[in-house]
């Protein structure tokens, strides 16, 4: 397993942009025809593309199931659009981001293959971008995900890092939030009225976790909408210890091990190393 730490100028960011990749060394995609299934794997709050790499196991989970990890660094924009500050972090993860390691690396282009997570912040992130771009991930996987727009709409919901000034700045009217396009629950629901495939999906949340009761609700919510999903809850707090245990049952346990027997785009750039 191969770590790579990646900068680029990006056109969404309008800056150097730098994402961490955990890239498989053992099997050659050129030779099986198959290349690599994807996952990008978002940071919450305080954190960075360094957060997975030195608070969690993701290589030797990645490694074991020749999964290609990209960790991009998201700062703390909750992975939305700014564009007033060039700061377009879900349109730079769900469209350049994807576009621009596919043709670095040697992944699938295959969207049953490209999957999206987080946890926390993160986790907010994975299933707004992942739904907003549902063509794009065949999965979203989220963890104790932060849910938050009803609360800050109702102004219930403001203490700590999420306080007013700073949900403005990220949101902007919270007056305003639900059933917006920021609102992976309203997301959910155009793509069900589209009739188009929802990405698989894996939600959980520790049993004392504060974000707990959000999610919940937005697990009945999905089950009230008829769509499929995997939901799972288990004694842990807001915490690494839950995250840890979570992201190792996901990628050994509940992400397919199939990959797609797709040809490389002989003109794709790879690595030879």
């Amino acid at each position: 397993m191969a770590f790579l730490q990646v900068d680029y100028k990006s056109k969404q960011l309008g800056r150097k942009a730098h994402f961490n990749v955990f890239l498989p060394m053992d099997v050659d995609p050129a030779k099986t025809g198959a290349p690599f299934r994807t996952l990008y794997l978002l940071h919450g709050i305080y954190g960075n593309s360094t957060s997975w790499v030195t608070s969690s196991c993701i290589q030797r989970y990645a490694d074991d199931r020749n999964l290609c990890v990209v960790m991009p660094d998201g700062e703390n924009g909750f992975y939305l659009d700014h564009p007033d500050y060039m700061n377009n972090f879900s349109r730079w993860i769900g469209e350049e981001l994807v576009e621009a390691t596919r043709a670095m690396l040697p992944l699938s282009p295959q969207r049953e293959d490209t999957w999206i997570g987080g946890f926390s912040m993160g986790g907010y992130g994975a299933l707004r971008t992942g739904l907003k771009y549902a063509d794009t991930f065949g999965g979203i996987i989220a963890f104790s995900s932060a849910l938050l727009l009803e609360s800050l709409q109702n102004r219930t919901g403001t203490a700590g890092p999420m306080n007013e000034p700073y949900a403005r700045a990220m949101f902007g009217d919270l007056d305003h939030l639900v059933g917006t396009d920021l609102d992976p629950l309203q997301l959910a629901r155009e793509r069900v009225q589209s009739g188009k495939d929802f990405p698989r999906l894996y939600l959980s949340c520790g049993e004392q976790d504060f974000l707990l009761a959000d999610n919940e609700k937005f697990h009945q919510a999905l089950m009230d909408l008829g769509v499929e999903h995997t939901w799972r809850t288990t004694p842990g707090g807001h915490t690494w210890d839950f995250w840890e245990q979570e992201i190792r049952h996901v990628v050994l346990e509940w992400m397919p091990e199939e990959r797609a027997q797709t040809a490389m785009n002989p003109d794709q750039h790879t690595l030879d190393f």
